[in-house]
């Protein structure tokens, strides 16, 4: 994709660090639309309506498959020989993240995410983030909550 759109053809070893680094620092606010633009969007699944739309928050985690740091440092490669599997083991990790997203009659209409290699503490911060934000105009939407059972979320 990225050579699709850049007309630079990077390979996956080349832009896997290079997403890292850009990433780096990089917090639930930065990556979420704007208010305005939340409050647009609800506007336009609100308008003519009596009711206040249905803004729903879902909660998740997936066992992600991840290298070990031993693994992504550059080593020299073997030429002219039938490549190898890898030596070291992947490790799973839990991604951890939310998402909001507003019902418009037979649609959904993505509001906002974020997903994280991250701990329970991690996603619970990033989510007090937007609220303390107001990013979510709560006053304009009915809010639901939807998750599985596991004891992390609750």
């Amino acid at each position: 994709m990225f050579g699709t759109l850049t007309g630079v053809g990077l390979g996956s070893e080349r832009l896997h660090p290079g997403t890292n680094h850009i990433a780096e620092g990089l917090t639930v606010l930065d990556v979420i639309p704007p208010r305005h633009e939340i409050e647009q969007r609800i506007a336009a699944v609100s308008a003519g309506r009596y009711r206040r739309p249905v803004l729903v928050l879902g909660i998740e985690g997936a066992y992600v498959p991840t290298r070990p740091d031993s693994a992504r440092k550059p080593c020299a490669g073997q030429r002219r020989k039938r490549a190898r599997r890898a030596r070291w083991r992947g490790q799973g990790r839990d991604a951890k993240g939310f998402r909001f997203y507003r019902l418009d009659g037979e649609r959904i209409g993505h509001g906002l995410s974020w997903h994280q290699v991250q701990n329970e503490a991690q996603r619970g911060a990033a989510l007090k983030q937007v609220k303390e934000a107001g990013v979510i105009p709560a006053e304009q939407v009915r809010l639901g909550v939807v998750c599985d059972g596991a004891a992390w979320i609750w």
